[in-house]
């Protein structure tokens, strides 16, 4: 079963606390760096 690059990205941070984008080419890379993102704004948005 193939991850869907979102999923990816979102299960990364979770679980590594990074991204890796590398894994993944043109337009699945594309979709797996914006929800990287999407995921940084949504952490540095959170109140402290």
């Amino acid at each position: 079963m193939s991850t869907s690059p979102k999923l990816a990205a979102q299960f990364d941070w979770m679980m590594v606390g990074a991204f890796s984008p590398d894994r993944f080419a043109g337009e699945q890379r594309k979709e797996y760096e914006d929800e990287a993102r999407r995921i940084q704004r949504q952490w540095d948005n959170q109140p402290s």
